[in-house]
């Protein structure tokens, strides 16, 4: 979600706050300061390994691999845990954080592998985040905060809903920024979805098993979900577009996208466990999906093409012509790039380029 909520944390953390809630002698560093990884505990994620600071007598939850990763108090203080307790279960603030460190380095780990990109903001940084169990919902605004949902359920920080939180950034941050309207703030909220379901399936945690349902685990909203990738209808979204859509709420209006999106990774029929996917035109047939992280390659490509009043129509293009780039204009990647468009209504535009052409020629094998 976006707000322009201001507050004192945004003071702190816009002027370079951080104190950690340790003793005053834990300032002094020693040899052994430095990186350290350490297994903790999260609220959703149960035990996980993330990347923190060893600071005197205290870890300290920043990232120094990760340039910007850290984890703050509502007052701007790091979270930190002292090195002899052992990291298990513990507050509520540092379970969360504990999830949202891991969501964030999953992420990055995502954006490099697969993605080629540097970083959330494509700089080789991150920017902050806060817990603050006090807000209503993750809550967008120069940073990055995590609360509750409204429901008043559990911590807001599953591995989908931390990487939602920080594809914000990754969006924000690529050419064009986050425009403004209905139409463009659905691209950013549906844009966000596909940056958490690309962390999710990145990490493939046991206990958080990748799929394309938002906000799926029963401790936020009970049985009901954020949002259905494969079939935003079943929450009442649009599964297509339409001439509603500029009018349409934003998280709503991400229904289209989320829904290409998981038409071009899986296809309309994908079989094994994964849901079918109802069509709004062309021939489902054609969707038999290129995977998750091939998807991902053309979106990002596209984000790359970005511009100040987005639309789904310009995002239809950008995409076509990222997928070109990626894997020429003969290829499968490109048919069902325009195909899985076709399927969620956004017709051919003026000026797309063509998938007519020869198909690029296979790499050569590797010795």
């Amino acid at each position: 979600m976006r707000s322009s909520k201001g507050s004192a944390v945004a003071v702190a953390l816009a002027a370079g706050i951080g104190v950690a809630a340790v003793p005053a002698q834990a300032d002094a560093r020693s040899a052994t300061d430095g990186p350290v990884t350490i297994t903790a505990t999260g609220h959703h994620n149960g035990p996980v390994r993330i990347d923190v600071t060893e600071s005197g007598e205290n870890y300290l939850l920043i990232d120094p691999t990760r340039p910007g990763t850290r984890c703050a108090t509502p007052d701007g203080r790091t979270v930190s845990i002292p090195k002899d307790r052992p990291p298990g279960p513990g507050s509520e603030t540092f379970t969360a954080c504990v999830d949202i460190m891991y969501g964030a380095q999953r992420q990055w780990d995502m954006l490099r592998d697969w993605l080629g990109r540097s970083g959330q903001l494509g700089n080789g940084r991150n920017a902050p985040a806060v817990y603050d169990p006090g807000g209503r919902g993750p809550i967008w605004g120069g940073y990055v905060v995590f609360g509750r949902m409204p429901t008043g359920g559990a911590p807001a920080t599953t591995l989908d809903l931390a990487g939602h939180q920080f594809g914000h950034l990754v969006y924000q941050s690529t050419p064009g920024g986050t425009g403004s309207g209905n139409e463009s703030g659905g691209l950013f909220e549906g844009a966000s979805d596909i940056f958490g379901v690309l962390t999710d399936h990145y990490a493939d945690h046991p206990r958080n098993r990748p799929n394309y349902v938002i906000g799926d685990s029963p401790s936020l909203m009970g049985n009901r979900p954020l949002r259905y990738m494969y079939n935003p209808s079943l929450l009442g979204d649009p599964n297509c577009y339409s001439s509603a859509i500029p009018s349409t709420e934003v998280h709503a209006a991400a229904g289209p996208l989320n829904h290409w999106f998981y038409l071009l990774a899986e296809g309309a029929n994908p079989g094994g466990g994964k849901p079918s996917s109802p069509v709004c035109g062309g021939d489902p047939a054609a969707l038999t999906g290129i995977g998750i992280r091939q998807a991902g390659r053309i979106f990002m490509g596209a984000l790359q093409r970005k511009t100040t009043q987005w639309s789904y129509a310009k995002t239809r293009v950008a995409s076509v012509a990222a997928a070109i780039d990626l894997f020429g204009p003969g290829s499968a990647e490109c048919a069902i790039t325009k195909a899985a468009w076709r399927a969620v209504n956004v017709q051919e535009q003026p000026g797309e380029a063509s998938c007519a052409g020869p198909a690029p020629s296979p790499a050569p094998a590797v010795p």
